[in-house]
């Protein structure tokens, strides 16, 4: 999966996006913010050109929001367009979070947003990092980006791409609090994977943070995190599945750990005439599809030994209402030597579960899932 940093320094028409500066700015008031359409079109999306050139097609994407200081996720959809021939990330107002009174209210003209865009032929999800110079908690930020980048915005330039090596050196230095959001920009899928048990994750987080270590709260916010990740995928899944019974193309289908969370697989396939036809486990990330993916020893089990066909669903790059999958059909044949291996250790230990590169099983095509509301014509 494509994934594309970008910062931007925000101009005063950017920040009436927000309701509150809408409201209190004069002057051009376009409720969007400009991706410059020399760096989204040319550079990153050059397939999007023809799609995007009538201006009455949009790109549904679903926006996690970060910041300023430490303010966590707030989740909005919004759309890409082209808008008084400009690319335009467009939609509503975007408003403070009801329990975070006047969180963006502080945003002015020349601070910054870090965003990453993801998505292979478009994105569909912009993840963006406010900073404020204001802020307390972004001040040494905002300094060490400008010191990095400031040279080169200018009157014409307010957006630059950015490589993914460049964050850790600008960010790491700082003394940030754990639990500061920006953090995942850098730390996101290590932790993601050393929540889970993965040695990759743990052995990446003990290299980059050598001084400053995790803390309770922040392993803590990760697993929340992973959590959180797993039941969006769930859901997603279970609203894909209902659309393939109405198109016809199997009987029914029962989500199974909705109502068993300690069972081997999350979906049953059904015939019509109620006989299961594959069972499905859905393993998702909010990072790519890449990531490894973790199997306990109970799925591992049922996979290979099991009577009826196993199917693995890998959802990645999710947000609320948007996301991505592969499916990997009947993986038991390929994971027989996993097993065979785990239970043959030594008489009293046994392994909880593996990791597994998702490149050695046979996953087919990406298809999307998108929940949003189809635009009025």
């Amino acid at each position: 999966m494509k994934q594309n940093l970008l910062l931007k320094r925000l101009s005063a028409s950017d920040l009436t996006i927000f309701e509150h500066q809408f409201r209190n700015t004069q002057g051009s008031k376009q409720k969007a913010i400009n991706l410059d359409k020399a760096v989204f079109l040319d550079e990153l999306y050059p397939n999007l050109r023809n799609r995007l050139a009538t201006g009455n097609e949009s790109l549904p994407v679903q926006l996690h929001i970060y910041g300023p200081g430490r303010a966590g996720l707030h989740s909005q959809l919004r759309k890409i367009l082209l808008q008084a021939k400009n690319i335009r990330l467009n939609g509503e107002f975007i408003r403070n979070p009801i329990e975070e009174e006047g969180r963006y209210d502080s945003l002015e003209k020349d601070d910054l947003v870090l965003m990453e865009l993801v998505g292979n032929d478009a994105p569909s999800i912009a993840k963006m990092f406010f900073i404020s110079k204001k802020s307390e908690e972004d001040e040494g930020l905002f300094r060490a980006f400008m010191s990095a980048f400031g040279k080169e915005f200018s009157g014409r330039k307010a957006l630059i791409v950015l490589r993914e090596a460049e964050l850790p050196a600008i960010i790491e230095p700082l003394t940030l609090p754990d639990d500061h959001p920006v953090l995942d920009f850098i730390d996101r899928e290590a932790l993601e994977d050393a929540v889970q048990g993965g040695i990759e994750g743990v052995r990446k987080l003990q290299h980059r943070r050598r001084t400053r270590g995790i803390s309770h709260d922040e392993l803590q916010r990760a697993k929340r995190n992973a959590e959180r990740n797993g039941r969006l995928g769930e859901e997603l899944l279970n609203a894909w599945l209902e659309d393939q019974v109405g198109a016809g193309h199997f009987g029914d289908y029962l989500w199974v750990a909705d109502n068993d969370a300690v069972a081997p697989y999350d979906f049953k396939i059904l015939d019509k005439d109620g006989s299961v036809l594959r069972v499905i486990d859905a393993k998702s990330t909010s990072g790519d599809f890449k990531n490894r993916i973790h199997i306990s020893y109970a799925e591992l089990f049922e996979m290979v030994r099991g009577q009826i066909p196993y199917d693995l669903y890998r959802l990645y790059n999710i947000g609320d209402i948007l996301g991505s999958f592969r499916v990997a059909e009947n993986v038991g044949p390929h994971l027989k030597s996993a097993l065979e291996l785990l239970e043959s250790l030594p008489t009293g230990i046994r392994s909880d579960g593996i990791s597994i590169d998702p490149s050695i099983l046979p996953f087919d095509i990406e298809r999307v899932i998108d929940l949003s509301e189809p635009e009025d014509s």
